[in-house]
């Protein structure tokens, strides 16, 4: 199975912003929580990778919160999906 990058960081995002936080602290994302998320799409990065990836999904934790709490409106129709061509 091939996996894009950007499907695997997205992947990694969303997984990561799940975790507890501490007072007033922005919450880390664990090693092993992206290398469980990795060997889950079949890529198993090695952990000098995983440390590359690490920061940016760290720093875009904030995005991802707001994201998760961005309410919408129950008279907004689901969509189709995006159509690949």
């Amino acid at each position: 199975m091939t996996v894009s990058r950007r499907r695997l960081l997205q992947s990694l995002a969303l997984t990561g912003g799940a975790g507890p936080a501490a007072e007033g602290a922005e919450p880390g994302i664990p090693l092993e929580v992206l290398r469980s998320v990795s060997a889950a799409h079949g890529t198993n990065l090695s952990d000098d990778r995983l440390r590359v990836v690490k920061p940016v999904l760290d720093s875009r934790a904030g995005q991802l919160r707001a994201f998760r709490n961005f309410e919408i409106d129950d008279t907004v129709s689901p969509t189709l999906g995006i159509l690949e061509y």
